[in-house]
């Protein structure tokens, strides 16, 4: 007998995917993005919906990522998932733990504010907060995330705390501060125990990023220098081969899971793989690839002693991100793209609009886009070509306030 009826060929376990991006909205409802990677593969890709009605709007659904469990042998052959049944049929128990961080702010203030880290454990039915402490009021939670008992994580809403109502998002070239307001993007890993065997696990890296608002297209879709293939610039970075081959069905998540990452690092948007006071090395940041359960030719980050710290691999990026986003709306091709396509005229319109009903013009002011992005709308690659895409989901009801929002402002983002 062997697996999946026992562990005596097991080796070690692995969590995959090896990096999940889980992508914010404040949407109540999400999405599970290996649920659509599956209909994508059924050929219901147009049939799927990124935007759902609340308070008569529509608003981006945010993006949530099934981690799974994956059995080894000692050459490193993948044997299959360790599912919720096998592990009951086994006599499993499993708890599934999530430690993230964001360090923005520690980072660009040279550390003399606080990092905001969470951690959290939860067992089979169960869903647990993952909440750090407010760096301006200690005794207020900044909340992170959730982790199922089921390897689930789901993103917090998006948003900003602030140290002040009077503190609003920074320009562009002012980032590079403390400047009062903290967003809700985060990295860190995902962990199981198995109780009831003393086998390894290989954790797994999560990252909370922005949203998608072009999920047809990926960043190595474009690659041109602001929108560069992640696993291609990776394997640059890690010295592995190009052309490598990764075998099982946890390597392909890892592989379609990363293909959504921009590895356009200027200073990025979902991770920043450049060098910074809390990544001094950043090919440090993933485990020697061929020791210790790790495959030759395997991606993985690594949160472990010698490695990175929790919220290292977006340290780097804009604080917040919505001053990224605002100052490069034109950029980031493959997460926000700058205009969409319609079958009545105006046939050509801005993305970042207030209004639905005509082309322009478009948002230019960080607390706009902080207030209104998940009502802006999703493109859709109908003609499979990158740079000509449609808006099939925000409708005429979908208009954003004229206002612009305006000191004083909530402390604390939607929860």
């Amino acid at each position: 007998m062997a697996f999946p009826d026992n562990l005596d060929n097991v080796a070690a376990f692995k969590i995959h995917p090896a990096i999940g991006v889980a992508r914010l909205a404040n949407n109540n409802e999400y999405y599970e993005f290996f649920d659509y990677e599956k209909k994508r593969h059924a050929g219901q890709a147009q049939d799927l919906k990124y935007m759902s009605e609340q308070n008569g709007n529509h608003w981006v659904m945010p993006q949530a990522v099934q981690f799974k469990i994956f059995a080894y042998n000692e050459n490193g052959q993948e044997l299959g998932e360790l599912s919720e049944e096998i592990i009951t049929n086994l006599r499993l128990q499993a708890t599934w733990t999530a430690s993230v961080a964001n360090r923005k702010l520690n980072n660009w203030s040279g550390g003399s504010t606080p990092v905001v880290e969470a951690h959290a454990s939860a067992n089979s039915g169960e869903t647990k907060r993952l909440e750090g402490d407010n760096p301006w009021r200690p005794d207020n939670k900044v909340w992170l995330g959730n982790i199922n008992g089921n390897g689930l994580f789901i993103p917090p809403k998006g948003g900003v705390y602030r140290e002040t109502e009077n503190n609003e998002i920074p320009a562009y070239g002012a980032h590079e501060q403390d400047n009062g307001v903290l967003d809700t993007t985060s990295d860190g890993s995902i962990n199981v125990t198995l109780e009831g065997t003393e086998l390894p696990v290989v954790p797994a890296c999560v990252i909370v990023a922005p949203q998608q608002h072009s999920p047809d297209v990926n960043p190595g879709d474009i690659d041109t220098g602001n929108n560069l293939d992640f696993v291609r610039t990776t394997r640059n970075l890690l010295s592995i081969p190009e052309d490598a081959e990764l075998d099982g069905e946890g390597y392909a998540m890892d592989l379609a899971m990363m293909k959504t990452i921009n590895a356009e690092y200027s200073p990025g948007m979902e991770v920043s793989l450049r060098t910074t006071d809390a990544l001094p090395n950043p090919s440090n940041a993933f485990y020697p690839r061929g020791q210790q359960n790790i495959g030759e030719n395997e991606i993985r980050p690594s949160y472990e002693a010698g490695f990175a710290d929790y919220g290292a691999l977006t340290a780097g990026l804009c604080s917040t991100w919505q001053t990224d986003l605002n100052a490069c709306l034109n950029w980031w091709t493959a997460e926000f793209p700058d205009k969409l396509q319609f079958a009545n005229t105006p046939e050509e319109r801005f993305l970042s609009r207030k209004e639905f009903g005509v082309e322009g013009p478009q948002m230019k002011n960080n607390e706009d886009l902080n207030a209104y992005i998940d009502m802006m709308g999703i493109g859709r690659d109908l003609e499979n070509d990158p740079f000509f895409l449609y808006e099939t989901e925000r409708d005429s009801d979908d208009n954003a306030p004229d206002e612009t929002p305006q000191a004083p402002f909530p402390l604390d983002p939607p929860q």
